[in-house]
């Protein structure tokens, strides 16, 4: 498990836990979609209602770059 950090506004940090299955299924999302295949069903992702507001995020772009450091 990994503890990632996201700041989504000034003054304002939000810590994300991600598990080593999380980031699985994030590489594995982001794999399909540079392909044009979108059959990873959102409600079978670990990832799934991990949001902030009505943000997912899995799909701040900021994400991508913290998971693909590890």
């Amino acid at each position: 498990m990994k503890k990632i950090k996201v700041f989504p506004a000034p003054h304002v940090e939000l810590r994300v836990y991600v598990s080593d299955e999380m980031v699985k299924d994030y590489r594995e999302c982001r794999a399909l979609l540079r392909i044009g295949d979108c059959r990873k069903s959102c409600p079978d992702c670990s990832w799934f209602e991990v949001d902030f507001g009505d943000v997912a995020l899995c799909t701040l772009r900021k994400m991508e770059q913290l998971l693909e450091e590890s």
